[in-house]
């Protein structure tokens, strides 16, 4: 089992330490979803992102590697009687999906562990409607952050120390769109991006 198998039955707890940051960006979420959507959740964890989606949406995709993180959002709907959220484990840098199947895509605190979020950001990009929305909250995984440095220990690995500069460059040369953004501080500050493709 990897890191992220291993930490599913915590990790709705290693969310409420950051809660400040996590309450802000699930509210975001949920606003910036376009009511009666068709939405796919990538790398969705224990599913805090597909039940804010939910809220508004058709329906939610929620995907991702870890099948622990997936057995824990599974049960998280159940109990939030969202019945409108689908469950699959993917690869988020190879979807099934066809071109242009969604309204909104969100991938969730995932680019910074990736070793070419241009890919996975084009590929997200392939699967949301012309017009779509592409919804990235990112993690800024600074060497200096106390918090992260205790989950490093733990075996978390992210491959960018992302600013908010340099999380706009990386998504400026993905070339999906228009791309705005806001920083949320708290213990572990979080960028939210939002992209409204343009194919």
């Amino acid at each position: 089992m990897d890191f992220w198998d291993n930490i599913a039955a915590v990790y709705d707890i290693a969310e409420a330490v950051n809660g400040k940051v996590y309450r802000e960006m699930t509210e975001l979420v949920a606003r910036l979803v376009p009511k009666g959507a068709k939405v796919l959740d990538c790398a969705a964890g224990t599913g805090a992102l597909s039940l804010a989606a939910a809220r508004k949406a058709e329906s939610v995709m929620c995907t991702d590697m870890s099948e622990n993180m997936l057995f824990r959002a599974r049960k998280k709907a159940k109990r939030a009687r969202a019945d409108n959220i689908r469950f699959e484990k993917r690869n988020i840098l190879d979807l099934c999906d066809a071109d242009d199947t969604y309204d909104a895509v969100i991938a969730g605190n995932v680019l910074h562990l990736l070793d070419d979020p241009r890919e996975a950001v084009r590929e997200l990009c392939r699967v949301v409607k012309s017009g779509g929305r592409l919804i990235l909250p990112t993690f800024m995984c600074s060497k200096s952050n106390v918090l992260l440095n205790t989950y490093r220990i733990l075996g978390f690995s992210p491959k960018k120390d992302f600013t908010p500069e340099s999380y706009f460059k990386t998504l400026r040369e993905s070339g999906c769109g228009r791309i705005r953004m806001k920083v949320i501080n708290g213990m572990i500050p979080c960028c939210l991006a939002v992209i409204d493709t343009k194919k």
